[in-house]
């Protein structure tokens, strides 16, 4: 038994790398995050690419704060995946993104002794992000960060990168004042439908949803 963890990209279904391509096409079963009352991004990425007839199977996506429910939801979608991988011998998991950058499916992997797992990278939101405002991620001897915003971010060490990505960004003002003198961008809905990119200090005043992505660059002398 064998299964793909298939980096989908950021949401646009044209940045899809070739391999994830052809497996999404070849493999007989896939699977999708459930996530919580709205469409999931990764399959609505995928969906163009997906012939019709395949088996799509959703796996709950619990990131509540209840640890015992969060341990039942991920033996639920494990127990989901073995079941069809012993039906079907291998299938994908859409994953949004890449397979390996703050990516949920990670968590069943201790649930899925003797299955072998392949992870397929994606392009990652900050690829995009940095190619919308033609950017560099990092350049000469300048090095980057990915950090994730659920509980703040703390400034300390990072003022060595050229550019620090901030996932999952929540306090934007607080970003904006933890690092006053960089040139920050926020990204809203990177890659799918209403996307928006805003300045740091404009998107402080705007209604933003969990998919926001920061990005701060130092500004070069």
């Amino acid at each position: 038994m064998k299964l793909y963890l298939l980096g989908v990209g950021p949401g646009d279904p044209e940045l899809l790398t070739l391999k994830a391509l052809r497996l999404i096409q070849r493999l007989p079963v896939l699977f999708y995050p459930e996530e919580e009352g709205r469409e999931s991004l990764a399959l609505r990425a995928a969906k163009p690419h997906i012939p019709p007839g395949k088996p799509l199977l959703p796996l709950p996506l619990f990131t509540g704060h209840d640890p015992q429910a969060r341990e039942r939801a991920r033996r639920q979608a494990a127990e989901t995946i073995r079941e069809a991988l012993a039906r079907y011998g291998e299938g994908g998991y859409l994953v949004l993104g890449d397979s390996l950058l703050y990516a949920s499916p990670l968590n069943l992997l201790p649930h899925l002794a003797g299955v072998e797992v392949e992870a397929v990278p994606g392009i990652s939101a900050h690829q995009l992000a940095a190619s919308r405002v033609l950017r560099p991620i990092a350049l000469g001897e300048g090095g980057f960060a990915a950090v994730t915003g659920l509980k703040g971010v703390d400034p300390s060490g990072l003022d060595r990168f050229q550019s620090v990505f901030v996932y999952k960004a929540k306090d934007l003002v607080g970003l904006r004042e933890a690092f006053p003198e960089r040139k920050g961008f926020a990204f809203l809905r990177l890659g799918m439908e209403g996307e928006r990119i805003l300045p740091l200090e404009r998107a402080c005043e705007v209604e933003r949803d969990y998919w926001t992505l920061v990005g701060l660059w130092r500004e070069e002398t």
